[in-house]
């Protein structure tokens, strides 16, 4: 565990089961710090408490914990993680595709799913959601859900993808398509599984 003076306290552990905390078994009340990582094994899950906001791994995910700028940054490398933000600007979540964020003030859930190394669904349950593709902003409007596709995914470098962290992929601004899904698509963030209705093309505002 990544502890310390010199390491900031960015949170702790409210729920967990079958998970791990830096290789180790996670238990309840645990500190989190800059630098820890997360990870749930194939039926695991797990809760974490970030200032007000709270965070929900589901199984067979993997989570980073960093702090940019005043902020806590969860970078996202596999699987699936839905928030629960009473103040939008407690924590940011990086993804494969760019930073997902709150829009404003008022308080804000959605989900994440990564897919594969160049696509991920995300869902804005409540509030809308700010996808910061190094400089271009995207909305998700409240209710919405999208299927991300990262167009420029650079093939050469395919080999060393699923080693990539998203900050790593995270160089240049992305060429993204955005596949609006159907209503089906849309769930409560404590529900990690997702059913993929009908889907069309749509670049959100």
């Amino acid at each position: 565990m990544a502890s310390g003076s010199n390491q900031k306290v960015l949170g702790s552990i409210a729920e967990t089961n079958e998970a791990h905390l830096d290789g180790v078994n996670a238990f309840s009340g645990a500190t989190l710090y800059t630098g820890d990582v997360v990870d749930t094994d194939n039926q695991g899950t797990l809760r974490l408490r970030v200032g007000s906001g709270q965070l929900y791994l589901s199984a067979s995910s993997s989570a980073s914990l960093e702090q940019r700028a005043g902020l806590a940054s969860i970078t996202l490398a596999r699987g699936s993680a839905a928030f629960s933000l009473p103040d939008p600007m407690q924590f940011e979540l990086e993804t494969p595709a760019g930073t997902l964020r709150g829009s404003g003030t008022h308080a804000t859930s959605g989900q994440v799913t990564i897919l594969g190394p160049s696509q991920i669904v995300v869902t804005a349950s409540r509030g809308d959601l700010i996808l910061d593709n190094d400089g271009e902003l995207n909305m998700i409007p409240e209710g919405k859900s999208y299927r991300i596709v990262i167009e420029d995914q650079d093939q050469s470098d395919s080999s060393g993808a699923d080693n990539q962290t998203p900050k790593q992929a995270h160089r240049h601004r992305r060429k993204l398509l955005f596949i609006l899904l159907g209503v089906g698509a849309v769930v409560a963030i404590t529900i990690p599984f997702w059913h993929l209705g009908s889907e069309s093309q749509d670049k959100p505002n």
